[in-house]
């Protein structure tokens, strides 16, 4: 196992949503740590580590306003560097959050939350964050093998998929990502292209470029902006 600082204890659980969070500290209890310690955000995730660091950290990549799930991974592996990180989401990709997203810290684990079927799952996710993921390890949900659709595709199109299925129009995208509307729709194409989606009217093929997306993010809506 890896080395953490002589008085780090327990986990640290990170979830802007109640009933998530209260089922992950009943997960993390029922797998033996102690203390399992709470937060709702970003700041007080953080409060809770410098007053006692934990050798674990499980958290929401999606918290709402404000820093992301992503931001304090990172501010928890500038603060404590051998802590275990377990990222968690709905998102088969963390670049389905936006762009601005950083890429995950270096030995940490990321899970999507529909493959989180039982606790041994999570067990087996925060043992590997603890001890250092090792060649040939491998977690069901883990990003490194998140879907193919979303492996396949750049940083920028994930981006623009991002905000079709928001209902920007490619003119509104171009102001917005600095592109020519005909840039824009060369990656609507290849989009199209990728997607396997069927000819038709644009804005059909804009609807099942949403639905993709919404696939992707496991989500059900989505709000403009």
């Amino acid at each position: 196992m890896r080395n953490v600082a002589a008085d780090a204890a327990g986990a640290l659980v990170v979830d802007d949503d109640p009933f998530a969070r209260g089922m992950l500290v009943s997960a993390l209890t029922g797998l033996g740590w102690d203390p399992v310690r709470q937060a709702a955000t970003v700041a007080e995730g953080l409060w809770l580590a410098r007053h006692q660091p934990p050798v674990v950290a499980v958290l929401d990549l999606d918290l709402g306003e404000g820093p992301t799930g992503m931001d304090l991974a990172h501010g928890l592996r500038r603060a404590f560097p051998m802590i275990g990180l377990v990222i968690i989401s709905t998102y088969e990709d963390p670049r389905l959050m936006g762009m601005n997203q950083p890429p995950l810290p270096a030995g940490s684990i990321y899970l999507v939350k529909r493959t989180v079927t039982d606790t041994e799952v999570l067990g087996r996710a925060i043992q590997l964050a603890v001890d250092g993921p090792k060649e040939g390890d491998a977690v069901k949900g883990i990003a490194g093998s998140a879907s193919e659709v979303s492996q396949g595709l750049s940083d920028q199109q994930v981006e623009i998929m991002r905000l079709i299925s928001a209902g920007y129009s490619n003119g509104e995208i171009a102001r917005l990502r600095g592109m020519s509307i005909s840039g824009v729709e060369k990656v609507v194409a290849k989009l199209i292209r990728q997607l396997h989606i069927a000819g038709g009217r644009e804005s059909s093929q804009r609807v099942l470029i949403a639905q993709a997306y919404f696939k992707l993010t496991g989500a059900v809506s989505a709000r403009r902006g």
